[in-house]
Order: C-alpha cells, then structure tokens, then sequence
C-alpha cells in the first residue's frame, strides 16, 4: 500500500514536469507520472484531485497555472507582462482496456451464451426439404437431358394373343415423368423380344409413367391359328356363281376374339391363297370360317 508521501512526491515531479515543459501534448513519460499517481490515489483514503475525477476514463485536465509565451516560458508574469494569450491546455489519456471476454455455451462449446443451437423438429423439417428440392432438381435436369441409349424398358410383361401369331407385350420405360419429351423419347427406343428389336406401336402415360404396347408376330405359336376339315358345301345359291367352302379353325386362345382370328388366318385351296375368311360361324362345335367362291358353273 502506498505512503500518503509518496502519493505527494510524484504529483510534485508532475506539476515540475509540466511547467519545465513547453507549449504542446504531454510526451509518453508525463502520461505514465499520471498513470502511477492515480493508481496510488486509488489505494489511498484521500481522494482524488479536483483536475482527475475518474482515472479509469480518458479525461482532460486543465491547468489554468501554466500559460506560455512565443519564446517557451511557463511563468504567469511573463506571460502577463508580455500581453499574450496562452492557450495551452494539458490532455491526459489514461488507456483503458475493454472487457470483451466472450462466454461459451456449455452445451455446444462451439457456441456463445448469445446463440444456442437450435434444436426445434421444425428446423430439421425444413432441412430435409431441402435436401429433397436439391435432389429432385438435379434428377429432374439429368434426367430430362439423358442421350437416348441411356433409357431402357423395364417390367416387360406378354399379354394375349390379338392376332394371328401376333402376342401384345407391355413395358414401362425409365424415362423422368417430368421430361417433356418422354412420349417422343417412348416411340423412338426399341425394345428386342426373341432377339429381335421391335418399337412400340402405342405410348400410353399413365400417371407420368410412360407404357409401351408392343406387338410381337413371330416366335408365338401359342397364337398360330389354322384351317382344318376343309369342306364344300356346293353353289351358295342358284345362279349365284359362287361356291360355299367352310373350314374349322384350330388352336384358338382362350377368350380371344375369334372374328378377329378368323379374318387373319391364311390358308390355301384351289390353288389359291387367302389371307383369311370371308365370315366367320360360332357354334357349339367350334368356329368355322366361310369363303364364297366364283364358279361359273353355279
């Protein structure tokens, strides 16, 4: 704890100081004789002096004692005798260190007290929204810019016979249901059933899936259908000039429709050939076709 005396010896060396000194700011050394005698002073039962009200804020102190004239003296008289106005004014700046000390979250080390992170449902809600936004718009632009071996048809599925050797097959294709193009981009790929390639003959959109109908025609014999019992039942009528043949078809799928079997069934006789029946007959003794031929003679 510093002495009452020595409080008194350095405001002494400081008062000395500046009236030895000339007009100006006080140099480094005059700021740390201020410094030390208001530390002392703040250990001491005495106050302050009337020129210092805090010494932890930057303040200015005035001394009114000290005037100054053109050739550097510090003396009242002089400066009364040589009528000339002293301006100078003494400016001591105690530095002051600001308290910026920063506490940390203890939760999250990583974190101050002024900012907790946030744990709320609603942010990892929105989060992975976003997540799924960003991901949707890069499948959506890789996608729809794809080159065209890059689709392919996938689930291919055999239906039932339409026709005569000809069996409906249906597939989806991996195109983007938000490509613009993906009807074109349906129509223009093929797809090879029994080592053959074959293009849709119809793009359906189902939903923004793409369904390719393909219609197969060869390799199906479970779809061949052909003529037997080749029979002829003579004129059709008087003077009609045409004979009646009939045929019964063979093999025809289960709920297929026979008319349509019927009239793209080949078949040959009297050295001519006929791509399929004139008529058709459903009975209980099966589907017979009809051909009405010209005969002269009838």
């Amino acid at each position: 704890m510093p002495t009452v005396n020595a409080l008194e010896i350095l405001r002494g060396l400081e008062t000395e100081y500046i009236d030895n000194r000339q007009c100006g700011s006080p140099p480094a050394s005059l700021t740390y004789l201020s410094y030390l005698r208001d530390t002392m002073s703040h250990h001491t039962s005495h106050p302050p002096p009337a020129y210092q009200h805090h010494a932890s804020m930057p303040q200015a102190s005035h001394h009114d004692h000290a005037h100054c004239t053109p050739q550097g003296h510090t003396h009242d008289h002089d400066c009364h005798r040589h009528h000339v106005n002293c301006q100078s004014q003494m400016h001591i700046v105690v530095p002051m260190i600001p308290d910026s000390r920063t506490v940390y979250n203890e939760v999250d080390p990583l974190l101050s007290t002024g900012r907790r992170r946030n744990n709320d449902p609603g942010c990892c809600f929105f989060t992975i929204l976003g997540a799924v936004i960003i991901f949707g718009v890069f499948a959506i632009v890789f996608f729809s810019f794809a080159p065209l071996n890059e689709f392919a048809w996938t689930n291919i599925e055999s239906h039932s016979c339409t026709t005569y050797a000809t069996k409906e097959y249906v597939a989806e294709l991996n195109a983007s249901r938000w490509s613009p193009h993906r009807m074109e981009i349906c129509k223009a790929t093929p797809m090879f059933v029994h080592g053959r390639p074959h293009w849709p003959s119809r793009c359906e959109d189902r939903s923004g899936t793409v369904i390719g109908h393909f219609a197969i025609n060869h390799d199906e014999p479970d779809c061949v259908t052909y003529w037997s019992g080749y029979k002829d039942m003579g004129c059709s009528a008087r003077g009609s000039k045409k004979r009646h043949i009939e045929q019964r078809l063979e093999n025809l799928p289960f709920l297929a429709d026979y008319k349509e079997f019927c009239a793209t069934t080949p078949t040959r006789f009297l050295d001519r050939e006929f791509t399929g029946a004139d008529s058709c007959v459903n009975n209980l003794w099966g589907v017979y076709g009809q051909w009405f031929i010209d005969d002269h003679t009838c």
